[in-house]
């Protein structure tokens, strides 16, 4: 295991540190207790010039018995942007790939502790570091009524999880994508919970709207396991059912993703255990709201499943999510001659091979309304999507950039179409 510390050039003060686990040491420099509790580890000190002068020989000799390898880095003072740089890199570069590494920011001075931060997040991602905890030891907090004073350490490693929500809402924002909001809501549940255990107990929406103090919900870790469980199943859900093209299967996920975050229970389980993702719950139902209707509801009524397929279709052209939108659309158009016709199963296949063929044979007359145009509709979905789906392996197939203006123009041509209110 590798630690890493920093070594500024203030005055250091004995201090009795509190480690979050209950474990102490009395020392100067928060490196060396942190070398006491991590006996063995290969620690790095970084140091400026000025700091090595004043406390290197101190700190080596107080911490050098406890850890195998004990090595100064020398860093500069971080005057200006490039200086900020060459930090940052030395930094990166005393970090191997897959290192189980713990930081200590207590005597960062100047911008170290952010730039720390920052280093961290950069390595989990790039060298895939097993970040063990992000320590700093509040020396400002301490107890003065001892001798010596004692500081207590905060883990600080939980904030670092920011960056990954951040990443993950990013995702979501841009694409539509909630999987990896679900895995991080799914790895913050509760600990030592059985997953096929029964619920403790019972708490009912109306238990949680009552007021006072006397009938605060105190939810049990199972129960509240399950919620952040079902929230995370249904975001993977309809994100999976987008990606693979499942139109049906994405608006009934929606439906169920917009009552799991109506309801207070997984609101307040999401409060307790995953609080970036308490400022996601809104958006994110929200982007998913106009995608809404359960199966059972689609086979009811089909017209208004249509209109929430074809609301689906501008949604994903907004994501630029462009093989799902096409394949999607041109489906749709075959699905409205059916709806036009009066069938009642959407997804028999001698009845989509029919109303396809009504489609694309002009000699066929039934009477419905807007036929001629939703079949000029279904040629340009057609050529466009084979187009796509066949990955421009064909003489005269468009150019990225053309073909991404003719998808924005001829998906949204559906909503000439009429549907029955």
């Amino acid at each position: 295991m590798k630690a890493i510390t920093f070594l500024g050039a203030a005055e250091a003060h004995e201090t009795t540190y509190i480690m979050p686990d209950g474990r102490e040491h009395a020392a100067p420099y928060f490196g060396v207790a942190l070398a006491r509790f991590n006996p063995g580890a290969d620690m790095k000190v970084f140091v400026t010039d000025k700091a090595r002068e004043i406390h290197w020989d101190s700190f080596q000799r107080l911490a050098e018995d406890y850890v195998d390898n004990l090595e100064a880095v020398e860093i500069p003072d971080g005057a200006d942007e490039n200086e900020l740089w060459s930090l940052f890199q030395t930094v990166v570069d005393a970090v191997n790939v897959q290192e189980e590494v713990i930081f200590d920011i207590t005597h960062g001075y100047r911008s170290l502790p952010f730039l720390s931060l920052l280093a961290v997040a950069y390595l989990r991602q790039i060298k895939q570091i097993e970040l063990r905890a992000i320590l700093y030891g509040n020396f400002e907090a301490r107890d003065r009524s001892v001798e010596p004073h004692r500081t207590p350490v905060i883990d600080l490693s939980g904030f670092v999880s920011l960056f990954d929500w951040m990443t993950a809402a990013d995702r979501f924002i841009r694409f539509g994508d909630a999987s990896d909001l679900a895995r991080h809501l799914r790895a913050e549940k509760p600990d030592q919970i059985q997953a096929d255990n029964p619920l403790p107990q019972v708490i009912t929406v109306d238990m949680l709207r009552r007021s006072g103090p006397e009938r605060k919900p105190d939810p049990q870790p199972g129960q509240q396991a399950n919620r952040l469980a079902r929230v995370a199943n249904s975001m993977e859900r309809v994100s999976h059912a987008l990606r693979l093209i499942r139109p049906n299967e994405a608006m009934d996920a929606s439906a169920r993703l917009d009552r799991e975050l109506s309801d207070p229970l997984a609101l307040y389980s999401i409060k307790a255990n995953a609080p970036p993702f308490l400022l996601l719950a809104g958006p994110i139902r929200e982007a998913y709201q106009q995608l809404a209707i359960l199966s059972s509801q689609q086979r009811e009524m089909p017209a208004l499943a249509l209109q929430h397929e074809r609301d689906m279709i501008g949604w994903l052209l907004k994501r630029k999510q462009y093989a799902q939108a096409v394949a999607i659309a041109r489906e749709w158009t075959i699905s409205w001659v059916l709806l036009q016709t009066g069938a009642s199963d959407f997804e028999d296949r001698e009845c989509r091979q029919s109303a396809s063929d009504i489609l694309l044979d002009s000699a066929l007359r039934p009477d419905i309304d807007q036929l001629e145009m939703a079949r000029e509709i279904h040629e340009e979905l057609r050529k466009v999507r084979n187009d796509l789906l066949h990955a421009g392996k064909n003489s005269g197939a468009l150019r990225a950039q053309e073909m991404e203006k003719e998808l924005m123009k001829v998906c949204p041509r559906l909503f000439e179409l009429k549907l029955p209110t």
